[in-house]
Formats: C-alpha cells, structure tokens, sequence
C-alpha cells in the first residue's frame, strides 16, 4: 500500500451537502462518523445487510478515530440534532451497543470526502496496517499473496452497482406500478432537482422501505469496492467456524468478475456444499435411516439435492419452485432456530425425515450448532488441507469458503489435488461448478420481492 498523509471517507450525498452547510468546527469528525456505520459491515456478509435497520457500533469503534469522550459525544449529538443520524439509545452493557442509521431523507449514493485532520488520518493508517498483520501463521502464504495481487477494476464495478440498483429500482417501480423510466431511476440515485418531488412521494408512502432496502445494499456495496480501491484489506480466520474472512468473500458475487489477473480466471466450487459436509458428518451418526442417509448422501455428493428438491416441491404442493429458492430453503432448514420456517422444515422432513430430526436436535439449544460444525468442517478442508497442498506445486488460488479463484492455466492442477485431498479424508468426492469467472454470477441473498423467503429475520448465514 503506498504511503498516504490522506485518507478519504465515504458519505451519502444528501449528508455531505448538508454538513457543508453546517457550522462545525470538527467536520472531519462527522464524516468518520458517518462512514462508519456503513464500513463496519464490509468485514462481513448477512442477510440483515440488505435492509435499511439499526447498525450496532461500539463507543471503543467510534474512539479509534475520534478518541475524545467529550468530542466523540458531542459530534454524535451533532448529527442526531440535525437528523442527519438516528440513534437507538436501547443497549446492554458488553452486550449490545447503541444502534445508528442514516435518516431516510438523506440516504443517498455516497461521495468520497478527503480527511485532512492529521491525527484521524494516523489513526485510519494504523488501522490498515493493523488489517494487515500476519497473524495466520498456516495460510500466511496465500495472505502474502493476496495483499500484494488481490485488485479490482474499480471503476467498471462502481458502474456494475449502480446499473444493478436501476434494475432493482425498476422492479420496485414495476411491483408498484409506478409510471416511471430507467432515467427516472438514474437520477433517484443521483438526488437530482428533477426527481426531488418523486423521491420525496416514495419517501412518504407505504413502499418506503422497499425503496431504502435498495439504496442501502447499494451503499453496503460501494463501500466494499471502495475500501478495496483505498487498500483497506483484510484477511483473517473467523475465530468461531475457521473460515476465512476477506474482502474477496464478502464481495457480491456479480462484482467479482471485476478482479484484475493477468490471464483469465475460472471460479470452482463445491456443488451442494453444505449437504455434502452434512453428510460426511451424519455418516458417524446413530439413529438415521440407512436408505435414507444413503439417498442423501447421494444427491449431494452427485450435486443434485436441490433439483431433487424443485422436483418433490412441485410433486407435493403443486408449486414451481427454482433450484436458487431451494438453496436458500436449505440454508433455512440448516441454521436457523428449531421453531423457524416450519412449512420449509416440514416439507423437508418429508423428504429425509431422520436427517430432519438430526438437525433440529443438533440446533435445539443453540441455533447455529449445526452452522459451526459444516462451515469448520468445510474450513478445515478447504484451508488446513488443499490449500498447503495447492502452495507446494505453486498455486496460491484466492478462497470464497468452499470455492477457489484461481488462473484458467492452474484449474486442471488443483481440481487434480482437490479430489486427491477430499478422496483420503472422506473415501468420496464431490462435485464441482468450474465457470470462467467473467461468466460467473449468484445471487447471493433473497431479495425483499422473493415471496418464497421473506422472513429474513430469523436466519443468519455466520460469514
């Protein structure tokens, strides 16, 4: 990372125009501030993200950048005086912290804003380089690696986020029949003078969340790209499933085909991932149909559950379903309270009714036992097996959990020792997707029109 005396921020719009008008003699401390609410959440990727809500954020987070007591309060009461924040003073102690959202009228694309105060632009740079230590000790050749290889084509994802957000703008204004064009959604994005009275209509009705939902994600995802574009890289194991947490797997899906290589890049993964670590863990398991768990077993390790799953959905309730609903169905089933999502957790039990019982005691006491379990199992295959494996004929491919992205030259190479490795530990292989990265694209969360699934609440994904 080059060395700078400036770093930026990143702000809605609507704010930046509004503290400029303003009289504040700490700005700098505004617009950390802001920023923060929304930079705190690319370490990670949940389904709660893709709804306008409360961010929790510690007082120890905010005083990494502005370390007085009595200026941190100040400028936060600032922002909340003026409605440019909103506050959920409810916490508990060690627990939760106070919660903060940008006030609806001002949510808007953001801009970047340069901070000159020389104390927080050393704070930010420590930060970086704190990002940056090396404390992987078995993976530190791949974390070498993607600190100095891992870059973006900035700005064709910026363009990617905002041409994804017309599209979702122009479903809102089909679901709502809003008499209104892709120029029209252009410019909500842009806050022009031309569609003020039109943004203020949606504001005040009753689709109003439907609309935050979308400038939020769109929020979420330019801060992603941003932070990569700035050098703000992480790379870190999750301390409670193994996982390997970056920037690289937090990214949307659709904005990956924009890292830069110098040759092609082909994406593979496991199909049926998690069903196929379900299995191999239920294979030490007493009280389980053997018919049953052989079947299962079967489909996910040929890659076929969740067709199998579209197939018996339309057999038993008469309904379509697609092969996406049905792996978001699963994820449900697999981690989500015991209590949760009963019709999906009947339908399934149905199905595979000992493997249904399993789960549900496997996640009576805790919800996400049974999460922890295959997201380690996976992470210690995928980190602790095939990657050293991969480094010591010379591939350092980069890692999104179950998946790889590696140089189209070095696929049939590591798909060689992928089904080597997984073949001694489990006497069986799965399947694999292996698509030219340019090709590549999943949805990666339900969307807030998916009648199927629209209680996201009650279900986690622990990235």
């Amino acid at each position: 990372m080059k060395e700078q005396n400036e770093y930026r921020r990143y702000i809605p719009v609507l704010i930046k125009h509004r503290i400029e008008q303003l009289d504040y003699n700490r700005k700098d401390d505004l617009y950390v501030i802001i920023d923060l609410i929304y930079r705190k959440e690319f370490h990670f990727k949940a389904d709660h993200q893709n709804f306008y809500q409360f961010t929790q954020v510690s007082q120890s987070q905010f005083k990494e950048l502005v370390p007085s007591s009595d200026g941190l309060q100040k400028a936060l009461d600032f922002l909340v005086l003026h409605n440019l924040l909103i506050r959920n003073d409810y916490y508990v102690m060690h627990s939760q912290a106070k919660g903060y959202k940008i006030a609806s009228e001002y949510m808007s694309k953001t801009v970047p804003v340069e901070i000159t105060d020389r104390n927080i632009n050393k704070r930010i740079k420590k930060q970086f380089a704190r990002f940056r230590e090396n404390k992987d000790v078995s993976i530190r050749f791949a974390k070498s690696r993607y600190l100095k290889q891992f870059k973006m084509d900035v700005p064709k994802a910026l363009a990617a986020i905002q041409q994804n957000t017309v599209q979702d703008l122009m479903v809102f204004f089909r679901m709502h029949n809003m008499n209104c064009t892709k120029q029209d959604a252009i410019e909500l994005l842009d806050c022009t003078e031309r569609v003020k009275y039109l943004r203020a209509s949606i504001l005040i009705g009753s689709n109003r969340n439907e609309f935050l939902n979308i400038i939020h994600r769109s929020i979420i995802h330019t801060m992603r790209v941003n932070a990569i574009n700035d050098g703000a890289l992480y790379f870190k194991r999750n301390a409670t499933n193994g996982r390997l947490d970056s920037n690289l797997t937090s990214l949307p899906s659709y904005l990956r085909k924009y890292l830069i290589s110098s040759e092609p890049l082909v994406y593979l993964d496991i199909k049926n991932s998690q069903p196929f670590f379900l299995y191999a863990l239920l294979l030490n398991e007493p009280n389980l149909d053997e018919e049953e768990l052989s079947r299962f077993g079967q489909l996910s390790v040929d890659g076929t559950l969740y067709d199998h799953m579209v197939k018996e959905y339309q057999r038993i309730n008469g309904r379509t379903r697609t092969r996406d609903q049905m792996k978001r169905m699963t994820y449900r089933i697999l981690f989500s309270k015991v209590d949760s999502f009963l019709p999906q957790k009947t339908f399934f039990g149905e199905l595979f009714p000992t493997i249904m019982a399993h789960i549900n005691r496997s996640n009576a006491e805790r919800h996400n036992t049974l999460a922890i379990a295959l997201q380690t199992s996976e992470s210690t295959c995928v980190l602790d097996k095939v990657m050293p494996a991969l480094n010591e004929k010379g591939i350092v491919p980069f890692t999104i959990h179950d998946g790889f992205i590696c140089k189209k030259s070095e696929a049939p190479a590591l798909i060689e020792v992928f089904n080597s490795i997984l073949s001694d530990m489990y006497g069986f292989v799965p399947s694999l997707h292996v698509i030219d990265l340019l090709d590549y694209e999943e949805k990666d969360e339900p969307s807030f029109w998916d009648d199927e699934f629209d209680d996201a609440s009650e279900v986690s994904y622990f990235e």
